[in-house]
């Protein structure tokens, strides 16, 4: 029997349904009401915070003030006006974040009536937010076993929103992810060292050494999709299976195994379930990782 033919007969009619169309509107507008609620100055700042920016430019001049350091004094503008001003800089952004979107098999499985693709609408919507408003730019690449979707760089919430949209429409493959074979395409869509997002089940193998080459170019921050119903089947990669009550879902309660694979990537790694509040936990990622910059 096929892996296909597995699925099916595994997860049958009891499959919580990764794209209906009848409830599309329902789940996008949960998931903007999510974001929503994370566009404010401090979740930006929070950002731009974690993930530096290629260099400085020049912003404007202000009246010097006591500490203020004199190499910063802009004797041009004290010549002509007879009053010392310093020159300030600000970080400069526009910055390519790239979302790389494992969408094989595991994302139909989830609990009660989200599946892990909502769990990874929800991360594209938050991680995209931040990012505009921290003045860079978003583009995804969903991949199963070949590449299912591929958007353009954008840098305006309306883009953002059909990127969510196109996310949430899509049906997880039939098949586990080709996670290296993802990772593979990466260096090609993300061409310039920039911040790169993988948002994955992590099953199987051979991605950990395409992680930590990638992470030597780019920042990288990895979203690990996991349900706490998941049991050993899963972990080796295998398709979910029936629970004991018949519906779909996970072979047995287990929290998400340790990712050996993940041993000396230089990541931030969260994990999210359909009962993850993702939104504090990024942040809480955000400032952890900002704090190590600063140190």
């Amino acid at each position: 029997m096929t892996l296909t033919a597995l699925w099916r007969r595994y997860l049958g009619q009891g499959e919580p349904r990764a794209a209906a169309p009848a409830d599309l509107a329902r789940r996008l507008a949960r998931v903007q009401l999510q974001a929503g609620r994370r566009l404010a100055p401090a979740w930006a700042g929070a950002y731009r915070s974690a993930f530096k920016g290629e260099g400085i430019e020049f912003s404007d001049v202000r009246e010097y003030q006591a500490g203020d350091d004199v190499r910063a004094i802009d004797w041009r503008v004290a010549a002509r006006t007879g009053r010392l001003a310093v020159r300030r800089y600000v970080e400069e952004r526009n910055r390519t974040v790239l979302i790389l979107l494992d969408v094989g098999a595991a994302l139909a499985a989830g609990s009660g009536d989200r599946c892990l693709l909502d769990v990874a609408a929800d991360a594209v919507a938050l991680v995209g937010s931040a990012a505009i408003a921290g003045g860079d730019r978003v583009t995804l690449a969903a991949w199963s076993d070949h590449m299912e979707l591929l958007l353009a760089p954008r840098r305006d919430p309306a883009a953002l929103l059909r990127m969510v949209h196109a996310v949430l429409a899509l049906r997880p493959a039939a098949t586990i992810g080709d996670l290296p074979g993802a990772l593979a395409e990466a260096p090609r869509l993300l061409p310039r060292p920039g911040i790169l997002v993988v948002i994955s089940p992590l099953l199987g193998h051979g991605y950990g050494r395409r992680l930590a080459a990638l992470a030597r170019r780019h920042e990288l921050l990895v979203v690990r999709l996991w349900d706490d119903r998941a049991g050993i089947g899963t972990a080796r990669a295998l398709i979910p299976a029936r629970a004991p009550s018949g519906a779909a879902g996970w072979s047995a309660p287990s929290p998400a195994p340790r990712a050996a694979e993940l041993a000396g990537v230089r990541a931030d790694v969260v994990t999210a379930t359909p009962d993850t509040n993702l939104g504090p936990v990024l942040a809480r990622a955000f400032v952890a990782r900002g704090r190590r910059r600063g140190a």
